[in-house]
């Protein structure tokens, strides 16, 4: 089988799939029930299990926010200690605008390699809040990530700027922001996305873009259906993240981004959002 792709973000070397964490920290998107599931189920053990899983296939890279027990951080503990590895850890700021200082710092200090300003804090400080609402408020306060990004910089970290709004990432690139990646939503479900303009905006910036909710959270469609969908809208240079709850969806996941990668690396690149039949993948 070919090997998983990899890309440049900053100072590291990332597979373009980077196993996303919601199942990890309950945030199913299906039910209170199985977020309740999740959360009892994913230990740190649970969870470096999966993640050893995602090293032997080459998925080198996790990506997931911080919270309060640590639970990422000590789930890469036991994965180093099991493995002798050090699997690469793209967190996510957590708390809102008054708090991300303080989490920042509390990243750094766990080995995180890189760390993004979570998407809803970034929409809130430019009038919207996580669904896209608008918050009432005169101007926008998007330079307060400035400081912010200076500070991830600061502490060693490859600097991110999230978003679920594509005209929110185009005006952060047109600021000039010093920033490493963007994290934004790509599906075609209009799930905190609308893809066209996501693909658009991520087209136009020469960062590096993860993408993120391309199963529209909780596998709302096939991961071959949801990874055409994103690979065809991403750049070469850009990845996507995928929640994985299981040693199987992690072999399956990585096969089917490596047979993407290569089919859109022949030459078949749609300009206009893909089906699953048109790919006609071998």
């Amino acid at each position: 089988m070919s090997e998983l792709p990899q890309v440049r973000l900053g100072s590291l070397s990332v597979s373009r799939l980077v196993c996303g964490s919601n199942p990890f920290m309950g945030y199913s998107y299906r039910s209170p029930a199985h977020d309740q599931w999740q959360r009892r189920t994913f230990t740190p053990q649970r969870i470096s299990e999966v993640l050893e899983k995602c090293l032997e296939v080459g998925v080198n890279t996790v990506a997931c926010n911080y919270d309060e027990g640590r639970t990422m951080a000590q789930a890469l503990q036991v994965l180093e200690r099991r493995c002798g590895i050090r699997m690469q850890w793209i967190a996510y700021t957590h708390g809102g605008p008054t708090f991300q200082r303080e989490s920042i710092d509390m990243i750094a200090d766990d080995g995180a390699n890189a760390c993004y300003i979570q998407g809803g804090v970034v929409d809130s400080c430019f009038q919207y809040n996580y669904v896209g609402g608008i918050v009432p408020q005169e101007g926008d306060r998007l330079d307060d990530v400035v400081e912010w990004l200076a500070l991830i910089h600061e502490r060693g970290m490859v600097a991110g700027l999230g978003t679920h709004q594509a005209f929110i990432l185009r005006e952060a690139d047109r600021r000039g922001y010093d920033v490493d990646f963007y994290t934004t939503t790509l599906n075609s479900l209009r799930i905190y996305c609308d893809y066209h303009a996501a693909v658009m905006a991520i087209n136009e910036t020469a960062k590096p873009v993860l993408a993120i909710k391309t199963l529209g959270g909780g596998a709302k469609v096939t991961p071959l259906e949801g990874f055409t969908c994103a690979l065809t809208g991403l750049k070469p240079t850009d990845m996507l993240a995928v929640g994985m709850e299981h040693e199987e969806a992690v072999e399956e996941n990585a096969a089917l981004v490596t047979r993407i990668c290569a089919t859109l690396a022949r030459g078949r690149c749609p300009d206009r959002e893909p089906s699953v039949e048109a790919m006609r993948l071998s």
